[in-house]
């Protein structure tokens, strides 16, 4: 072997070594790329989930509030006509006792996902009050009698309306 063999072979050890070091410089820049690309993918989805997730909470928000304000309506009319039955002992019509609980037939189920079980029992036994009220037999009763059916009905119905409150 002469010196001229060793140069070439030195020549193409050379040339086999920048090949190494660029096949290792793509592989290196190819795995950075696909890191940095699965990075950037994992960011946004979470980002998306995150606004999913605020989205749903206000859908909720609303969806109880608009149920709030319905049933507390509903029960305001009651309320009134119970006031009336128990403070000035007088009934209202009987068109007028057909007081609606429509909301409460149509949102209970909002109701019942969102409050608090307290809150939520509170607002379902007013709307058994109402029920019960509309279901008195307007027959002549004496004053006593009275506030004796009529105020546990309107405790419960207030006590219905004040749980839904802060949800308005």
């Amino acid at each position: 072997m002469d010196i001229f063999d060793l140069i070439r072979a030195a020549e193409r050890i050379k040339n086999v070594d920048q090949a190494i070091v660029g096949f290792v410089g793509v592989v290196l820049g190819a795995v950075i790329t696909a890191g940095i690309a699965a990075g950037a993918n994992y960011l946004l989805v979470v980002r998306k989930e995150r606004a999913e997730a605020v989205k749903d909470r206000l859908s909720r928000a609303n969806e109880l509030k608009t149920a709030a304000r319905l049933i507390v309506d509903d029960f305001f009319v009651a309320q009134l006509a119970a006031t009336e039955f128990v403070e000035k002992k007088r009934w209202v019509p009987g068109t007028a006792r057909n007081f609606p609980l429509d909301a409460w037939q149509k949102d209970r189920e909002v109701l019942a996902r969102e409050l608090p079980l307290e809150d939520w029992n509170t607002v379902e036994i007013a709307a058994w009050a109402v029920e019960r009220f509309r279901n008195l037999a307007p027959v002549p009763r004496s004053s006593d009698e009275m506030l004796e059916t009529g105020q546990p009905i309107l405790k419960d119905i207030t006590a219905g309306i004040q749980a839904l409150l802060p949800y308005m």
